[in-house]
């Protein structure tokens, strides 16, 4: 459940879901896409329970799989589902252009190496733990991430358009994800942009990942 607005309409559209298993004390994603179909919209129902861990990797390769089978069709989007309890309604959530990095590098890391690409952008780095989110390298307390993040490209952008670099925990629930996903959305803001490509990483991997 999040309150946060999206589309609460899709016609011509199949239906994904991922259910919550446990199989040798591991929790998996049981996926049943039987009934989708190429030439429709494709809509995520995940349980809220799962992990990033256990769920994007089956994303990705439905995602290829709805975006390059041989009978897909052009316009054709990727949405997750969630209960918009503002609305009281299902809503959706579009990420076909989401491209998933799941190699545990961290954004900060990611704009180093491809410094011409983001040198024009106010660059912020976004990490988003199962308690905690991090504004580049200054931690925040429970209920002042939106405001501090608006209050912060305010004060950084210097007139340059802003670029949003958003890192997961593959240990965030998927409830948590998409109530971040869907906030970041509605900033309906020209001036900011979030960056298609989300870092997904295992904080084991990642000794500077501010996860504590």
């Amino acid at each position: 459940m999040v309150a946060e607005p999206g589309i609460q309409e899709i016609q011509n559209h199949s239906q994904v879901w991922m259910f919550l298993d446990i199989k040798n004390n591991d929790t998996i994603a049981d996926v049943n896409r039987k009934n989708t179909i190429s030439t429709t919209h494709w809509i995520y129902n995940i349980d809220k329970h799962l992990r990033l861990n256990a769920i994007i990797p089956s994303v990705v390769k439905l995602q290829y799989k709805h975006k390059n089978s041989f009978h897909s069709e052009e316009g054709m989007h990727d949405y997750y589902s969630y209960s918009d309890t503002t609305s009281k309604k299902l809503s959706f959530l579009e990420f076909d252009a989401v491209i998933y990095k799941t190699d545990s590098t961290l954004s900060k890391s990611y704009i180093k190496e491809n410094s011409e690409t983001y040198k024009k952008y106010n660059n912020i780095n976004v990490t988003f733990n199962p308690n905690n989110t991090w504004i580049n390298d200054a931690k925040m307390e429970n209920g002042e991430f939106k405001t501090t993040l608006l209050e912060f490209i305010d004060f950084s952008s210097e007139g340059n358009q802003t670029m949003l670099h958003l890192n997961f925990n593959d240990q965030l629930s998927y409830q948590d994800y998409l109530f971040y996903k869907t906030m970041l959305h509605n900033f309906n803001n020209p001036a900011i942009l979030i960056n298609p490509i989300e870092f997904i990483f295992d904080q084991d991997k990642v000794p500077d990942c501010g996860c504590e």
